[in-house]
């Protein structure tokens, strides 16, 4: 079988683990090294994962080598691959797009390997300086994922996620996220006016650290998507809600949102049709909003997973069924 991915961070170069070994002595194995800890994971492309991982305590061991990494996906396993002592960051390619993969690191020596650790992952795919304009803006407030266009209230039924800056009850708010949430649709996701008139919105859910008074949206706050490791399938553990990220006027540095597309507007997806995205909203100057009126905007990097039902990683029952509560801005209530 062909050698399927290699590591390319800090110019590693790959040597198979087999040619390591020492056929001309009967030494004893004395030494087997501590696994390392803590593998994580991030999609840089469709058909490139990078990972992450802390040392091996064994390091300072003069026999200790490096690291092995494995790739499995259902019954195929591809040949290993390693990195020197020192080496904790690596990038996989050449891997199969919408496929998830099982990634093992071991640390090993001329004669010995330790336990691994595992997690897995899949690619997605990334767009970078995709922008979302204000209401006043003809440009469009909305944009669709898979693809990155850009979109006006005449195609908001394909918005994925919008940019709200319509004023709520006198007061400014301008907001990102789910456009069920949004001031362009009613207290059941439908649009209020134009040609979209009393049809659904997507049902985008934001991932929610807490359902409790406030309804917080999920993020981190980082200059990257690629600053931005995790070591579970994204949205493990979080809530699940249709929210938008308020009071961007006040924010001043990068962050990350979690989220899961509906496929269509229909009124409850199936959980399993879901789509993963990782969403960077950027900051540039100390402002997340950009540009002048009436065309201030909000210019986003993103990965989305082209494959329903995978976030990322696979986690087994993970996703709720695909009617997760709409909060409106403003109301910090559930309609």
């Amino acid at each position: 079988m062909k050698q399927r991915f290699l590591p390319l961070m800090l110019g590693a170069i790959g040597v198979f683990l087999g040619g390591c070994e020492d056929t001309t002595t009967n030494t004893p194995v004395t030494f087997i090294p501590a696994p390392p800890s803590n593998l994580m994971a991030l999609s840089i492309d469709e058909t490139t994962v990078r990972l992450k991982w802390t040392p091996s305590p064994s390091e300072s061991n003069a026999e200790f080598k490096g690291y092995r990494i494995t790739a499995t996906s259902g019954s195929q396993t591809f040949n290993p691959d390693t990195v020197g002592k020192g080496e904790t960051i690596v990038e996989i390619n050449k891997l199969d797009a919408n496929k998830t993969y099982t990634f093992t690191v071991a640390a090993y020596t001329n004669d010995t390997v330790s336990a691994g650790i595992s997690i897995q992952w899949a690619g997605a795919k990334r767009f970078r300086g995709i922008r979302a304009y204000e209401t006043a803006s003809a440009n469009g407030s909305g944009i669709r994922l898979l693809d990155g266009t850009n979109l006006t209230i005449a195609n908001g039924t394909e918005w994925d996620v919008c940019l709200d800056t319509r004023t709520d009850s006198g007061q400014v708010n301008w907001a990102f996220g789910s456009p069920r949430a949004s001031t362009y649709t009613d207290g059941e996701g439908r649009f209020l006016r134009d040609a979209k008139a009393g049809q659904l919105a997507k049902a985008t859910i934001i991932f929610c650290d807490s359902t409790s008074k406030g309804y917080v949206p999920s993020f981190v706050v980082a200059d990257s998507l690629e600053a931005v490791f995790e070591s579970q399938a994204l949205g493990t553990g979080k809530k699940q809600v249709q929210i938008l990220l308020e009071n961007l006027q006040n924010q001043a540095k990068s962050v990350v949102l979690y989220a899961m597309v509906a496929p269509d507007n229909s009124a409850s997806p199936p959980a399993n049709q879901y789509r993963f995205a990782k969403i960077l909203l950027k900051a540039a100057g100390g402002s997340i909003l950009q540009g002048t009126s009436p065309n201030r905007y909000v210019e986003i990097d993103y990965s989305i997973q082209t494959a329903v039902g995978v976030p990322y990683a696979l986690v087994k029952g993970m996703m709720s069924p695909g009617n997760a509560p709409i909060v409106k801005i403003g109301s910090q209530s559930l309609r």
